[in-house]
């Protein structure tokens, strides 16, 4: 298990994000009249397709059926499916989460406005950002151009490429060791403080940066470990003293990190909505006809908010039919006040 956490931890810090051995695709048919149905497919071996973490929360409300794959590499393909009458319903289901995702602000809104000839429906998807540590002041530290090389949203294409986002990669392993460093110093010169214990000074815990940076390879998913080595860094007993605090002195850091690996790690899956009328404006890179997609990756809000919106135009054809028919009538009544 020590080695699990270690690699876990090791990986997180180096953002160095696989793909997992399913597919996943979260689609939206959104109705003109605002209602929508959203169906979760995913593609896998046996082992994998039944997984239960998924980008949304599932219950029994949800229609489900598997089918095995006829094609060569024999996958199964499990599909969730339920319509909601508007997105207050899904936001709720969202906000009842149990999983660590229950961690992240994802906020969905399907919203329609009547204007006379034609109706507008917006769909928007945000996911606030995820990184959970105070100590991490990334604007005042990485460019917009590393920060665009580390979120995926560019690619290195050429050996120039290549080397600023290896220039960039290395800075960002720098400064997020840096940054939990901070927290973790901070949080027992806070802890410190706490015992009021004179054999513990606050500012003692600083002096040991170097070392401290050097260990994260040796948490076990309890941070209690770094007072074992303050322990035997400094000879002095008395940093036993700091497990003892209640509430636990690592208890929200712990909390922080283990959020922090499970977003790291999270699927990536693929987000697409297929919208009413024609589309008018969206974010998606990827358009056709009246759908369009997302490939949703913890990169993307890791440090930022991060929006899917899309929007599209409907025709009333109703207001046009009551629009004739009053226009024939106001014509009727004309023709017969002239007649008359």
């Amino acid at each position: 298990m020590k080695k699990q956490h270690a690699i876990c931890l090791l990986l997180c810090i180096t953002i160095i994000i696989f793909s997992g051995c399913r597919n996943i695709t979260v689609t939206t048919k959104v109705n003109a009249n605002g209602s929508f149905t959203r169906i979760i497919k995913i593609t896998g071996d046996s082992a994998s397709v039944f997984e239960p973490d998924l980008p949304y929360p599932i219950d029994d409300s949800w229609k489900k059926t598997v089918i095995k794959d006829t094609t060569d590499q024999g996958d199964y393909i499990l599909t969730y499916t339920k319509t909601y009458k508007k997105s207050d319903q899904l936001q709720s289901e969202i906000s009842q989460d149990t999983s660590w995702r229950k961690g992240l602000g994802r906020n969905i809104t399907i919203d329609k406005s009547f204007g006379f000839f034609y109706s507008h429906l917006t769909f928007r998807e945000t996911y606030k950002a995820t990184m959970p540590f105070e100590k991490l002041g990334f604007p005042n530290y990485l460019t917009p151009e590393e920060m665009f090389y580390i979120t995926g949203a560019k690619k290195p294409i050429s050996p120039g490429d290549s080397i600023k986002y290896k220039e960039a990669s290395d800075k960002y392993i720098g400064f997020l060791v840096e940054g939990i460093t901070n927290q973790i110093i901070a949080t027992m010169e806070v802890g410190i403080e706490k015992l009021n214990d004179p054999q513990l000074k606050p500012e003692t815990v600083a002096l040991y940066r170097d070392s401290l940076e050097h260990r994260f390879h040796d948490y076990d998913g309890n941070m209690d470990i770094y007072i074992d080595f303050y322990k035997a860094w400094t000879g002095n007993e008395s940093f036993e003293k700091l497990k003892t605090l209640e509430p636990p002195l690592f208890g929200e850091l712990n909390k922080k990190v283990f959020f922090a690996l499970n977003a790291a790690f999270m699927d990536s899956y693929t987000q697409a909505v297929e919208m009413p009328g024609l589309i008018t404006e969206t974010n998606a890179k990827s358009v056709t006809g009246n759908k369009v997609s997302w490939r949703v990756t913890c990169e993307h809000f890791l440090f930022e908010d991060y929006e899917m919106k899309v929007e599209s135009r409907v025709v009333n054809r109703w207001v046009f039919i009551v629009s004739g028919v009053f226009l024939l009538l106001v014509l009727v009544m004309l023709f017969l006040k002239v007649r008359g």
